[in-house]
């Protein structure tokens, strides 16, 4: 032992000694990149965070281990030696202009695999292993993704350990998989190539640029950081490069196949064998260190692609965090990783985007993918049904169709149907024929939209007989029983069919004349839908009458039970916030009001500013410009996505804009209405983010906020609100917050008083909520001084026991040793008090309570 620990001493002293030796671990190591685990395409593996938060292990594979390569695998770096280029980064505009840009004095083009020639479909690359879950092979061994990863990490630890390299195969990757036989390895490792092939499409800008480079007699060659061996990233190429394009690389480097990455010799090895000059080789990827600042060390000129600024990488990192929440949104009967699909991100990265106005951001990034993917919808749903023979004819429902249909022709490059003006109040009042009809509408209203007055207006009663059905209603217990059962009189009811048939006599003109349908004619109803109650109503009153099938086509559509056997959608969603995506939709004129005795509808006034509908002009135009641009670009490019990647984009950029909004759609949206939802002074905007502020001061849960208000007030408010929706979760205003303030409260009485200590709950932004009772003939004080200084009192409110106000007693307050500006309260000693005066409060027989919302300000 004693020999042990002398020998290593000597080792240690030695290795002092040499503070330049190849063996010692640099400080700069620690922070070394290539040491983190590298999915193909990944030549820097980044992850801000605790390690703990992703990797089981604890986060070790991010720790630095000693590099075991000679001294001559290490870069030959020169103060001296200058950047043969003449620019640092190009983005993707720039690509089609490189070969003029350095005329003859390229003699071999270098060009980064992943994420520069080749692209996914997927958010990241992490989210191929989802995919690869799913591969029947995968799924028969029960693969996860975490199990994929874990095996890399630890297969980067177990190699760096063996001989200093950290460079991986797909053999070392699933030699890991103990329990697996040597044959479920190999199909594993070729489920993954071939999971890679099906994800993977060619870049169109970087395979123009090779034929251009070809054509002028220069060698183009692979340089790729990446576990694939070079067969199979042959492989890989060839499924998607065009077979000239193909031909036209002459060599493929693999940093595993030589044991060194890109940040190390690779290029090293590259430059030898190409047998020209550095100089003379121009490389081109999309990472800083691996692609550009390395191989600029050895004089290669080298170009850092920027595939996005940082707008739009930032937009597609909320967008990805959308894609994945989306599942709070989806039925999920076990706990599953699905993969997060972009495959709109080579028309972002085409597209001249900039300054990023926020209609751009909305109707290019946001709707413009959501619309794409609807008109390749609805165009194959027509196109299905023709093969099977039938006379379709497609309807968008306006208003809010507009730019469904808009979108759709400019997809197809031809018109796909024709607007018609059917709204749902017309198709319902349409439909009462019978007794039954009444009461199957009657059925469908939900109690918190039990409306009397809406009721009677959509059953097509006079306002007279309204208001006196009303009356004798509100006469009973229950009203709303009451007037329900009022309404089968035998006279009430016969007013109702006499009024409804008239209404169903002008629909009918109207769709004789301007639908020109035929008896056996297949109708698609094409809306943004959600309940598509339109096409349900009308497909009971008419589909009969004139012998056609009535299909609906939606856009949204909700996973109620009750929803037509008929009608198909893009995204199914269990709650209907789409608001402003429906406004943006709209075409500026009037709702329908009636028809004319010959068909023809009638429009009323337009409600909406016009600021507000040039605001949505902006936005419909840059919506068609990317349904232009991604048709183009996919036409080119021979690209053809599976239905379920489009459909679950559009629902993440959906769901992404809906709860994840940045500020400049905050902004754009503040002061936008709905023509429904104006109130009676039409100064309702479609949300609100005062009054959001101050509802959290009284509820800390966001349940019942709008999305866009929850946003407002951070994003954990937005998640903490979507969990609680989406498993409809039992969570008291206490159990949201354990944090409380102390507040000793005295209910005095003509006889006796009795001392409480309470604690005031913690609600959001300092704000405090503290419930006290009311008891008839007695007062409450407040003992402020014993705990607080100073301190904001922002409302006190009698509350019955539905906590609906009765009364606002913020002004009843007697103050004692007490000094108050406004809602700053002052305590100037300890025995500060607040009583809230008597109240008469004779006329409510219910308990009530006090409610309090303050916030201390300096604690004694």
């Amino acid at each position: 032992m004693q020999l042990i620990l002398q020998r290593l001493a000597a080792k240690i002293k030695q290795a002092d000694a040499n503070p330049q030796s190849s063996e010692r671990l640099r400080i700069d190591d620690m922070f070394d990149p290539d040491f983190a685990p590298r999915f193909p395409g990944d030549d820097v593996y980044q992850f801000i965070g605790h390690a703990d938060a992703i990797f089981p292990d604890g986060g070790q594979l991010t720790e630095q281990i000693q590099k075991l390569q000679k001294p001559a695998d290490c870069l030959l770096c020169s103060d001296d030696m200058r950047d043969t280029s003449h620019r640092e980064q190009i983005k993707t505009h720039d690509i089609a202009k490189i070969m003029e840009d350095f005329d003859d004095s390229v003699k071999v083009l270098s060009l980064d695999c992943f994420d520069t020639l080749l692209w996914r479909e997927t958010a990241t690359p992490r989210d191929v292993f989802a995919m690869l879950a799913d591969h029947p092979v995968a799924r028969r061994l029960g693969i996860t993704p975490r199990q994929r990863i874990s095996a890399a990490a630890r297969a980067h630890r177990a190699k760096a350990l063996e001989n200093g390299s950290t460079e991986i195969d797909l053999g070392d990757i699933y030699r890991l998989f103990t329990s697996l036989s040597d044959k479920e390895r190999e199909l594993l490792a070729e489920a993954e190539i071939r999971t890679e092939m099906n994800v993977c499409f060619a870049f169109s800008p970087y395979v123009e640029l090779i034929r251009l480079a070809h054509a002028r007699g220069i060698k183009i060659i692979v340089v790729s950081d990446t576990y694939l061996r070079e067969g199979e990233l042959r492989r890989l190429l060839a499924r998607h490069l065009p077979a000239d394009v193909m031909q036209a690389i002459s060599k493929i480097y693999c940093s595993v196949d030589y044991g060194t990455s890109k940040s190390h010799a690779l290029f090293q090895v590259v430059i030898k064998e190409c047998g020209v000059p550095a100089s003379q080789l121009l490389h081109i990827g999309d990472n800083d260190v691996a692609d550009a600042q390395a191989p600029r060390k050895l004089g290669v000129r080298a170009l850092h692609f920027l595939p996005f600024d940082r707008e739009v990488a930032d937009f597609l990192r909320l967008q990805h965090a959308a894609s994945s929440l989306i599942a709070l949104e989806e039925a999920a009967p076990e706990a599953v990783v699905l993969p997060c699909y972009s495959p709109f991100r080579p028309i972002f990265s085409i597209a001249n985007l900039s300054p990023y106005a926020p209609e751009t951001v909305i109707g290019y990034m946001s709707f413009g993918p959501v619309l794409y993917a609807y008109a390749r919808f609805l165009i194959d749903e027509v196109e299905a049904l023709q093969r099977q023979g039938r006379r379709v004819k497609v309807f968008f429902l306006l208003r809010d169709a507009y730019l469904l249909s808009a979108a759709c022709e400019a997809y197809a490059r031809k018109p796909v149907g024709r607007p018609v003006r059917i709204r749902k109040f017309f198709a319902i009042a349409a439909s009462f024929k019978t007794r039954a009809d009444v009461d199957y509408y009657l059925g469908g209203i939900e109690p918190e939209f039990d409306n009397l007055h809406a009721t009677a207006k959509q059953l097509l009663l006079p306002p007279e007989v309204t208001e006196l059905l009303i009356r004798i209603a509100n006469q009973s217990d229950d009203p709303k029983t009451a007037f329900h059962q009022l309404l089968h009189d035998n006279g009430v009811l016969e007013l109702i069919f006499k009024n409804s048939s008239a209404l169903r006599t002008r629909l009918m003109r109207y769709m004789s004349t301007e639908l020109e349908l035929s008896e056996g004619d297949t109708v698609i109803f094409a809306d943004i839908g959600y309940h598509g109650r339109t096409q349900e109503y009308l497909a009971r009153t008419f589909e009969e009458e004139l012998k056609v099938d009535i299909l609906g086509r939606y856009l949204v559509a909700s996973e109620e039970p009750y929803r037509s056997a008929n009608s198909k959608a893009l995204i199914t969603s269990p709650w209907c916030t789409f608001n402003l995506f429906e406004e943006c939709c709209t075409v500026k004129e009037g709702a329908v009001v009636d028809y004319d005795l010959d068909g023809s509808p009638v429009l009323g006034e337009i409600k909406l500013s016009e600021k507000q509908y040039g605001k949505v002009s902006n936005v419909q135009a840059e919506c068609l410009r990317f349904v232009n641009d991604a048709r183009a670009f996919f036409t080119e490019s021979s690209m053809t996505h599976e239905y379920s990647t489009l459909q679950r984009a559009a629902h993440a950029a959906l769901f992404r804009h809906t709860y994840m909004p940045i500020e400049a759609e905050l902004e754009y949206f503040a002061d936008f209405q709905s023509a429904r939802f104006m109130g009676p002074d039409r100064k309702k905007t479609i949300y609100h983010l005062e009054s959001a502020w101050k509802a959290v001061r009284y509820l800390p849960s966001p349940y019942r906020l709008g999305a866009y208000e929850t946003r407002s007030l951070g994003l954990d408010f937005t998640l903490s609100g979507l969990v609680q929706r989406r498993f409809q979760l039992d969570l008291d205003p206490e159990d949201m917050n354990v944090r409380f303030s102390p507040l000793k409260v005295v209910i005095v009485g003509a006889h006796e008083s009795k001392v409480f200590m309470l604690r005031a709950h913690h609600m959001h932004d300092g704000y405090f909520s503290i419930m006290m009772p009311y008891v008839s003939g007695t007062s409450v004080k407040m003992l402020f001084g014993e705990h607080y200084e100073w301190l904001q009192i922002a409302d006190i409110q009698l509350l019955n026991e539905t906590r609906s106000a009765c009364r606002n007693v913020s002004n009843s307050l007697d103050l004692e040793e007490i000094s108050r500006q406004g809602e700053i309260y002052r305590c100037l000693s300890q025995a500060s008090a607040a009583t809230i005066r008597l109240v008469d409060l004779q006329q409510f027989t219910t308990p009530l309570y006090y409610h309090m919302i303050f916030r201390p300000l300096v604690s004694r």
